[in-house]
């Protein structure tokens, strides 16, 4: 494990009850702010399963429709603590994506999904090799639904260093973050082997917007 990956994860380890406390909103629920993300969870259909890398506490459960199958997966023991807390009768299982035993027996899924997770991870290579265990693992006709956080939007500007960007959580932390944008995340995607079906900048309220407003670059790719 890098340096830096290790640094991201003993952070999320000693802030994951209050980072999960502060995402406690649920997908859809009215007072839910991500409905970009709840549209493609709303694709899943009965009998078929979904694996949650970064899985965090787990939220993305609560927009599963009923029956559907799901794994999460994330790094943080704090923050799966949360999510085994939050839903007991759901599977969970610490990994570091960026490992191979990470990946090992997963078996296939009909959707991947990777929430805020790419951005964390430093090295391209580590990226692609993320990218291309997860298009290993994605079962025929399936989607991935990947976004990172865009930090092109003028509050973040001042946190840019050398192509990555050092987002502070409170006061105490600082989180490390690639910065991409449209066209770099297209380019790292495509040679990871996907096929890019939509890519663009989304609103907490899921309008597509720009590099300079939306908060969210969400791809989806098959």
């Amino acid at each position: 494990m890098s340096d830096i990956i290790k640094s991201v994860q003993q952070m999320y380890d000693e802030i994951g009850v209050h980072f999960s406390r502060s995402r406690q909103k649920t997908y859809g629920s009215k007072s839910f702010n991500w409905p970009v993300t709840d549209k493609y969870l709303q694709k899943l259909q009965s009998g078929q399963s979904v694996l949650d890398i970064g899985c965090g506490n787990g939220k993305l459960v609560s927009g599963l429709p009923a029956g559907v199958k799901y794994l999460g997966t994330d790094f943080s023991k704090t923050l799966l603590s949360e999510a085994k807390r939050l839903y007991p009768h759901r599977d969970f299982r610490f990994g570091n994506v960026a490992e191979s035993k990470h990946w090992a027996k997963l078996g296939l899924f009909d959707a991947i999904f990777c929430v805020a997770v790419l951005h964390h991870i430093p090295k391209k290579e580590q990226q692609l090799y993320v990218l291309r265990e997860a298009k290993y693992h994605l079962a025929r006709g399936g989607f991935l639904y990947l976004t990172v956080w865009n930090l092109w939007q003028k509050k973040f500007l001042q946190y840019h260093i050398d192509g990555h960007a050092e987002v502070p959580y409170n006061k105490e932390w600082r989180r490390f973050c690639v910065t991409f944008d449209v066209q770099t995340l297209t380019d790292l995607i495509t040679k990871a082997g996907w096929n890019v079906q939509a890519i663009f900048y989304a609103e907490r309220e899921g309008n597509k917007s720009d590099i300079m407003h939306g908060q969210n670059l969400v791809c989806v790719a098959n």
